[in-house]
């Protein structure tokens, strides 16, 4: 998998392409996460529009979502973007917003996520 990490003025844009494994997504979710920064965070946008094939079932994303649990706590603020048009991630998504204390929502293209992300609460 190749995956990059932008730091935003108030948010995190991680972008993935080609093989996704759920171990190699949960990493780059454990280091955005563990960061200090992540107490000033408005937005994580997880785009997944130059994913060619991925390994997550069900049980793996909404594990996913309740990792999101602890940093709910500290900043609830926080919104969850994930950008795909792939059908099998949309369903993922959905799956782990049940149980996500984050706002956690699809879209089909990066400036949707980013409107949404951006909105006043």
């Amino acid at each position: 998998m190749a995956h990059e990490i932008t730091w935003e003025e108030r948010g995190v844009h991680k972008r993935f392409s080609g093989f996704v494994s759920f171990d190699e997504f949960a990493c780059t979710q454990e280091e955005v996460l563990a960061d200090p920064r992540v107490d000033n965070l408005r937005y994580i946008i997880n785009d997944f529009l130059a994913v060619e094939a991925y390994s997550a079932t069900r049980e793996q994303a909404e594990y996913s979502a309740a990792i999101n649990r602890g940093t709910s706590f500290s900043n609830p603020r926080i919104r969850v973007a994930c950008v795909t048009t792939d059908i099998s991630i949309k369903l993922l998504v959905k799956a782990a917003s049940l149980v996500s204390s984050l706002e956690l929502k699809t879209f089909t293209t990066v400036e949707a996520a980013r409107a949404w992300a951006g909105a006043p609460r």
